[in-house]
């Protein structure tokens, strides 16, 4: 199991199960990956990818970001109302896009995914998940 696995697994409740695992495209990285011939900014931008998860599993959607210090959100998939996608031209040609799932506090997106790759792919899985744990909502 490596290490961001296992950092995963740490947030997850008794009986949750990971169903899809998912990180940011190197598009979010553009800027860094621009100064890249200062090896400092690449450094951060490699380190920061590889910590960033989008974490679906057969309870919950997790947002989980840091090496050493960590942050995480999570969203019950019986709180979740609305799922939306961007993806721009550029996001199409590339693979990436924005998943913002709005919750029944109403308001803005209560947990953002940015520069996600595969972002139809994770919204399909978010979307099974839903209708797992509330086979009667199909």
């Amino acid at each position: 199991m490596t290490i961001m696995k296992r950092k995963i697994q740490k947030h997850l409740h008794d009986g949750e199960e990971i169903l899809h695992i998912e990180i940011p495209s190197w598009m979010k990285y553009h800027k860094e990956i621009a100064l890249s011939p200062l090896i400092l900014p690449l450094i951060h931008a490699v380190l920061r990818k590889y910590s960033t998860h989008l974490v679906i599993t057969n309870d919950r959607v997790i947002a989980r970001h840091g090496i050493i210090g960590e942050h995480s959100k999570g969203v019950k998939f019986d709180n979740i109302t609305t799922i939306k996608v961007h993806q721009s031209t550029m996001g199409a040609i590339m693979n990436y896009g924005h998943i913002h799932l709005h919750t029944q506090s109403g308001g803005h997106a209560d947990l953002s995914f940015h520069f996600i790759k595969n972002p139809i792919t994770v919204k399909k899985a978010i979307e099974r998940g839903m209708s797992t744990k509330n086979p009667s909502e199909t």
